[in-house]
């Protein structure tokens, strides 16, 4: 194995909507990453937004992202030829994520016990919206169903107002980052001792693991935790001359957060100022109150509404205050610290006749290496290369994709 990537390791991605994140953080380090599809094709294909505007099987941005760096193959495993070439795959693999439903795969006579008898070394990693066993196991899901089971959407909400979706499949992204770290943990047990396992993680159970101590205030204080959007100063968002911004000025009684705020205010000799130098301000119950947020944001927001975001966060730090910019992707692209680390990374797609733009490594390492890869992989590029290295000759590769069991790209 290359000292500097995780080069040894082999992975197989069966996954659609739901689990593509997981393995791309393994295809990221170096480790081998085989992307399988149905002949039907990943779903993931057909969202969008798409390259240019332009719908496509090759053209989804969602799939060129999660599946950049990765080999694609497509094969029915349904057809028992099929489960042949599957089970040959799991041979030499290291790690299966999959996200079909719970039983599928036993249906088809590719349980867990099966593939583990052809490799005992084997982990299966299954990623589904409420998880393996229980009594939601076979309920159909989504990112909003299992964003909303897992209590994720109540905590975007303001007091009674209704629950606020989260752009994109956050509830997705956070189950395949547990999938991805549990997997690893299975991956060392293994490697002691010889011994795979099944992995089961549950997006419901992911999100609940997300939501900091928001049951324990129930639990704790009988008290539904939210957002606290409407408490003048705490943790609020307004709108400036190009965009919003989140301050924190002050939290519960905390006079010495309150008095650069209010240093500030009266550098800047902003109308009514003096407003801000009441003793009221102190008291949450006043800042919680109509008439507190109410004038908090009438004084605050004329100032605001004359300056873009940039300027006032460097106008707070410089005054010890908390405000920072609400980024959007133009101001993400765009940002001094990502370009000094060198975030973003470009990567050109013959296919496509142009580059595509995607975000580089979560996290930095001393030693290992993190690569973006090769482009994602057109329906079915790698197939015949795959079956090639598992034993296969070209008449049995022209066979089985006449047959319809595999098909080549």
């Amino acid at each position: 194995m290359d000292s500097t990537s995780l080069s040894g390791i082999k992975v197989l991605d069966f996954t659609g909507e739901l689990g593509a994140y997981a393995s791309k953080l393994y295809a990221g380090l170096g480790a081998e990453v085989i992307h399988l599809e149905s002949p039907a094709g990943d779903p993931l294909r057909k969202c969008g937004p798409f390259y240019k505007n332009q719908p496509g099987s090759d053209s989804s941005l969602q799939f060129l992202y999660y599946n950049a760096g990765k080999r694609g193959m497509v094969v029915d495993i349904t057809q028992t030829a099929g489960k042949d070439i599957f089970l040959k795959l799991c041979a030499d693999a290291d790690l299966l994520f999959e996200s079909f439903a719970p039983g599928y795969l036993e249906g088809l006579g590719l349980s867990y016990d099966r593939l583990s008898a052809v490799n005992p070394r084997l982990i299966q990693t299954a990623i589904t919206p409420f998880g393996s066993f229980g009594p939601y196991k076979d309920f159909p899901g989504s990112d909003l169903t299992c964003s909303a089971m897992g209590g994720f959407l109540f905590l975007a909400g303001i007091d009674n107002d209704k629950p606020v979706r989260a752009c994109d499949d956050q509830s997705y992204r956070m189950a395949e980052a547990y999938a991805a770290v549990g997997s690893s943990i299975a991956l060392l047990f293994a490697q002691k001792g010889g011994v795979g396992q099944f992995v089961d993680v549950s997006c419901m159970e992911s999100v609940g693991m997300a939501l900091e101590n928001a049951a324990q205030y129930w639990d704790l204080e009988g008290k539904n935790r939210r957002g606290r959007g409407t408490e003048a100063g705490s943790a609020t968002v307004h709108p400036c001359k190009d965009g919003f911004f989140a301050i924190v000025a002050i939290m519960g009684r905390n006079r010495v957060m309150w008095e650069p705020f209010l240093q500030w205010m009266k550098e800047e000799n902003i109308e009514e100022w003096e407003v801000f130098a009441d003793d009221c301000w102190i008291d949450p119950g006043y800042r919680e109150s109509s008439e507190g947020y109410e004038t908090f944001c009438r004084i605050f927001e004329r100032f605001t509404m004359q300056h873009d975001k940039q300027t006032l966060y460097e106008k707070g730090q410089a005054h010890r205050v908390a405000l920072t910019p609400v980024s959007n992707g133009k101001d993400l692209l765009e940002n001094p610290q990502l370009r000094f680390r060198d975030f973003w990374k470009t990567l050109q797609h013959d296919n496509l006749g142009g580059e595509v733009v995607y975000p580089g490594a979560p996290y930095e390492f001393g030693e290992l290496e993190w690569r973006l890869g090769k482009p994602a992989p057109t329906f079915g590029q790698h197939t015949a290369e795959i079956m090639r290295e598992i034993g296969y000759s070209e008449s049995e590769i022209s066979a089985l994709a006449k047959g319809g069991i595999i098909y080549v790209g």
